[in-house]
């Protein structure tokens, strides 16, 4: 009998050979999950220099763009070849990146380590009143005991024999650990700060590459996304992430500006109620934590008002008042203003985005939860027309609202 060659019978064999291999695969990585995240962890290691210059890249293109799609152009004309464009745009987006970071550090740091030093003086005001405290209760106890009262000594003393125990042990400890293994701990991070260094240098170089040419690697991936999928399928992977793009832009530099703008109006304002001491950092926690929508002035207000607490607590009631009207302003007025519909989800995903991602990945997953979330909501919006549309149905949502629970406008 002779063989007959069926290439859709050809193509089924090798899509469910494929699929039986991943299944391996998969099995075979989950069965040793901690050998694979010890590889996954020393791979994103070596990867380091290249996801710092992606970020790079990603951060400075809205600035390299303005100055080589319509800055430049509009003074220089056509006087300037792209490529001559490119690398003087290039130029001046790094030259204005690395003076803004030089002003911050030069205006903001003498202040943070002036506040840090007034935080440290205040805790040993504090340690100096916990002496006197401790000296007024040992008189009152000799003072209980003239009296005739032995039991009361007797029980204070116990008390106070133990806590004093508590606290030898307790600096022990520190000593010994400060002993055993405070050298190996400074070599450790003096190895990861050497290694932190290092790396950013390599991701600046790698963003400059990445940016020069930006328009031949997004060539290539199209080149490569047309080789292996069909034109539906690529044209679908080309929107989805040309949305994921315009999300993460649209939320990161418009965050950025935002948070920038809460952190001048919050020392100004800090300024103006006369709390100059500490307005430097708690102006730097309230703006990076302002990055986290809704719930980012909170975070940011409670460490800042345990700084201000241990100084003035009258202080601290007034900044807590202060920050409720800042998030006020900041949610309703500027943030709306300055974001718009740049997300693309509802206040509702927002706040699930944040308890998920914080609870999935820690501190990082509420800065990057929300954008992440949103780019998930448009993959699956994405997909969803494409396979209604496949179906010849409606991909407008009011078109499935029921007669008992119409859309409310």
């Amino acid at each position: 009998m002779k063989f007959q060659h069926n290439p859709r019978y050809t193509a089924i064999a090798i899509y469910a050979l494929l699929v039986l291999v991943a299944a391996m695969i998969f099995f075979e990585a989950f069965q040793n999950i901690e050998v694979v995240s010890a590889w996954l962890k020393r791979v994103a290691g070596y990867l380091q220099p290249f996801v710092n210059g992606l970020v790079f890249a990603f951060l400075l293109n809205p600035m390299l763009r303005a100055f080589d799609d319509r800055l430049l152009p509009r003074y220089f004309g056509k006087s300037l070849k792209p490529a001559s464009r490119r690398a003087v745009a290039l130029l001046l987006t790094y030259i204005i990146a690395l003076t803004a970071i030089v002003v911050f550090v030069a205006l903001v740091l003498p202040q943070i380590v002036t506040s840090v030093g007034r935080i440290g003086e205040n805790l040993q005001n504090y340690f100096g009143l916990l002496e006197d405290l401790y000296a007024d209760v040992m008189r009152y106890i000799n003072e209980r005991t003239d009296s005739g009262d032995t039991e009361f000594r007797a029980v204070m003393m116990t008390f106070l024999s133990r806590l004093l125990e508590t606290v030898e042990s307790l600096l022990g400890r520190a000593a010994e650990y400060l002993s055993t293994d405070f050298m190996r701990s400074l070599l450790e991070t003096t190895q990861r700060i050497t290694t932190g260094i290092l790396n950013l240098f390599l991701g600046v170089f790698v963003s400059v590459y990445l940016l020069l040419n930006r328009e031949t690697l997004f060539a290539q991936s199209r080149k490569l996304l047309a080789a292996i999928f069909p034109d539906r399928a690529s044209l679908l992977i080309q929107e989805v992430a040309t949305d994921a793009n315009r999300i993460l832009s649209g939320f990161v530099v418009g965050k950025v500006i935002d948070s920038v703008i809460i952190g001048v109006m919050c020392f100004v304002g800090m300024t103006i109620l006369r709390m100059g001491d500490y307005a430097a950092i708690i102006s730097v926690i309230v703006g990076v934590t302002n990055v986290i929508p809704y719930f980012g002035p909170f975070i940011g207000a409670i460490p800042s008002a345990i700084i201000l607490l241990v100084e003035n607590p009258m202080q601290a009631v007034w900044f807590l008042i202060f920050i409720l009207l800042l998030q006020q302003f900041d949610g309703n007025i500027l943030g709306p203003k300055i974001l718009g519909d740049s997300i693309g989800i509802s206040a509702l995903w927002v706040m699930f985005s944040i308890m998920l991602f914080s609870g999935l990945m820690g501190v990082a997953g509420m800065f990057i939860g929300v954008p992440l979330f949103a780019i998930i909501y448009q993959i699956v919006k994405r997909i969803a027309a494409f396979l209604l549309a496949r179906k010849g149905k409606p991909t407008a949502t009011r078109e499935y609202a029921s007669e008992k629970n119409p859309l409310i406008k």
